[in-house]
């Protein structure tokens, strides 16, 4: 069976490239083409996608977020994030979101094949210079920060559950919580690390 890939990029002319790229591998089946992330969304149950194409910076919700709310409806869908954007806010946030793997929109056309095939495959392809800031950041000695040790035992395990990029149902099933909990818990870690955000908060758990 051929991979089912589909494309969100709004970039008319590199939507287009993608596209005939692709048709041109039997290896792979395009299911969908989208330059929003709404329309992918409201698509997605129907083309039903192994892997995603997906550009970060759409108009109107971000692809971070479609990545995001696309999990919820489709857990096992792969997400390749190819964008121009390569700075680490984006590239953690939208590890944490879901996506798998992450390559610069400059990457030749062969090298988002291989990187689609190696995916689907269970691979998580980087672009070279992606990849060595990751393995940075994870060589980094996290050092807890005055804040982090005002936490309780059960805010860390949360924080650490949300920086897996687990939703809050998840993360209450695995604890044996109610949703309404892990909120409360949520709530909490937030004002001790004085952060308003997921992000904020992981920028606390692994400092950079």
């Amino acid at each position: 069976m051929p991979i089912r890939v589909t494309i969100v990029e709004d970039d008319e002319i590199l939507r287009e490239a993608f596209a005939e790229t692709l048709q041109e591998d039997t290896c792979l089946l395009l299911t969908g083409v989208h330059g929003f992330g709404e329309s992918f969304l409201a698509a997605v149950l129907t083309e039903r996608p192994d892997v995603v194409i997906m550009d970060i910076n759409l108009p109107g919700i971000t692809g971070i977020e479609a990545v995001r709310r696309c999990k919820e409806l489709t857990p096992h869908t792969q997400f390749l994030m190819c964008t121009v954007q390569d700075d680490d806010a984006h590239l953690f946030e939208a590890l944490c979101a879901g996506a798998t793997g992450y390559l610069v929109k400059d990457a030749a056309p062969e090298d988002v094949l291989t990187a689609l095939k190696d995916l689907h495959a269970g691979g998580s392809p980087m672009s070279p210079g992606i990849a060595r800031r990751v393995i940075r950041s994870f060589q980094q000695q996290r050092i807890p920060s005055r804040e982090m040790e005002r936490l309780t035992d059960r805010e860390r395990q949360v924080l650490e559950l949300l920086a897996q990029g687990h939703r809050y149902k998840e993360i209450a099933d695995m604890l044996k919580l109610s949703i309404d909990t892990v909120r409360t818990h949520i709530r909490n870690l937030y004002d001790k690390l004085q952060v308003s955000s997921r992000t904020d908060a992981l920028n606390k758990l692994y400092p950079r």
